[in-house]
């Protein structure tokens, strides 16, 4: 049975922390071609939520061709919600750039209308995250604070923490993506996501274990307190992914055989 939220939050007609674990699948393109053929294929599996990780994105320093670029593929989006992160180098981003770029793309993007969620990691510096904040705001559009760990699984009451940090930043959702080195790490990123949800945040969060030992979370978000998983279909943008048909095939297995 899904955990949901106190607070819910409503992308176009989807809701986080709601009764369903939400899809998503990230787009990892790197040219306007490459865009125009992933959204394509990634509507075609008609998943909750589209993640543009336009950090990946040439031409960056080029706002008209990033905005234009998004005006084209909106349209082919449908329905879907589209999440924009534009990641940091430091937290797994796919290149470094300057932090008045990263605003400058945010703010064009997000003004465009086009955009339904956004998100930056809560280690911004504050003026960064006003300045998000402010925009965001300003389109209705709704804000994920998040914290990435590519090399371990800290304390459960660090993860705690640093989801409780992201509310008090301003967060419409918290999240936190960490590495297990054992299976013991992926069960104190569940624990930690379990007490989160039952004992200390009212707003909706996303919880990943990442690599091949914390797959188990992809699957078993909800039923643990988290509301999205991220899963793949064209290309992944984090170590662990699934394939977003493998994980339907694994969860009517389990929906037939547990009636979860």
């Amino acid at each position: 049975m899904k955990l949901q939220s106190k607070i819910q939050v409503k992308a176009k007609d989807k809701v986080f922390g709601g009764d369903k674990l939400l899809e998503c699948i990230p787009m990892v393109s790197r040219n306007k071609e490459e865009l125009l053929r992933d959204i394509q294929e990634i509507v075609s599996h008609n998943p909750d939520i589209i993640e543009w990780r336009i950090d990946y994105y040439d031409k960056l320093e080029n706002i008209s061709h990033v905005v234009e670029s998004l005006k084209q593929i909106a349209p082919l989006a449908r329905d879907i919600p589209i999440l924009l992160t534009f990641r940091h180098v430091s937290e797994g981003g796919y290149k470094e750039e300057s932090q008045q770029t990263r605003l400058e793309v945010i703010q064009a993007t997000v003004e465009t209308g086009l955009i339904d969620v956004v998100d930056v990691e809560n280690a911004n510096e504050a003026s960064f995250i006003e300045k998000v904040k402010e925009v965001v705001r300003k389109n209705h559009v709704k804000l994920i604070l998040s914290n990435h760990n590519f090399k371990e699984t800290p304390s459960e009451q660090w993860i705690l923490d640093s989801l409780k940090t992201g509310k008090e930043l301003g967060a419409d959702i918290v999240k936190i993506a960490i590495m297990p080195q054992n299976f013991s790490d992926v069960v104190t990123l569940a624990c930690a996501t379990y007490r989160a949800r039952k004992e200390i945040l009212d707003i909706p969060l996303i919880t990943v274990s990442m690599g091949e030992l914390g797959s188990i979370t992809r699957i078993m978000g909800g039923e643990i307190g988290s509301d999205l998983s991220f899963f793949s279909s064209s290309g992944s943008s984090g170590p662990g992914q699934i394939n977003i048909e493998d994980y339907r095939c694994i969860k009517d297995i389990i929906q037939d055989k547990f009636k979860w």
